[in-house]
């Protein structure tokens, strides 16, 4: 009979229990999110997932030098930050320094040369059932038209909006806070989302449905008084 020292046994348990624990789907699920967001972290490149958005900010408010700036000529700029809150969880920490859309923006401002920092990060788009999907037009009195865009995503959805827009997801669930009232599925409005592209020169998605303003919340004029 083979017999194995203590560090031996220790090694062989180990690489067992990982053995079974990567056999159980529930813990797969648990590593691979958890390896994900750890390499997130260390590379805030790395392109989004599917079903995944891509999220910015802009910061004219930051320090001049950086022990881990930039590439030259934003040197002045920090290679990455925080994430900040943005229209759905972020996947990291981590909102790495995002060249073509600081070009984007610096382009953008007013007094030139522009000096905004801009950094992106992923988050996970809430993709929604279209058949759910709220109604785009309002048509009674107490109905208030709502929009939502963002950046169409680059890994692609499981849920394709129609051609050229694939990249956009045919339905989701708008944040709450971009909202009067965000409901649990709209759809895609192409002719918004034409519209928006053609102002800003960026491939997003836009999507609409019709809140309905409670009624006691309508502010009702008073009678004219003598």
């Amino acid at each position: 009979m083979v017999r194995f020292g203590v560090g031996t046994r220790r090694f062989l348990g180990g690489v067992l229990l990982a053995v079974f624990w990567a056999g159980v789907p529930g813990c797969q699920k648990t590593i691979s999110e958890q390896a994900r967001v750890a390499a997130r972290d260390q590379d805030p490149s790395l392109p989004c997932g599917e079903d995944e958005v891509r999220e910015y900010v802009c910061d004219d408010l930051l320090p001049l030098t950086s022990s881990r700036p930039a590439p030259e000529p934003f040197d002045n700029c920090p290679g990455a930050i925080d994430t900040r809150p943005g229209a759905y969880k972020p996947i990291g920490r981590v909102a790495g320094f995002d060249q073509p859309f600081t070009e984007y923006q610096r382009q953008r401002e007013h007094v030139k040369p522009g000096h905004s920092c801009c950094y992106s990060w992923c988050a996970k788009a809430q993709v929604a059932d279209p058949s759910k999907a709220a109604p785009l037009a309002c048509r009674d009195a107490y109905g208030i038209e709502e929009r939502f865009c963002m950046r169409e995503l680059e890994g692609g959805t499981s849920e394709p909006g129609p051609s050229p827009y694939d990249r956009c997801p045919m339905a989701l669930k708008p944040p709450e806070q971009s909202a009067f009232s965000a409901p649990t599925s709209v759809l895609i409005d192409v002719a918004k989302t034409n519209e928006r592209r053609q102002n800003t020169k960026l491939p997003e998605c836009c999507y609409g449905w019709c809140s309905k303003i409670p009624a006691q919340t309508v502010l009702r004029s008073h009678p004219k008084t003598k």
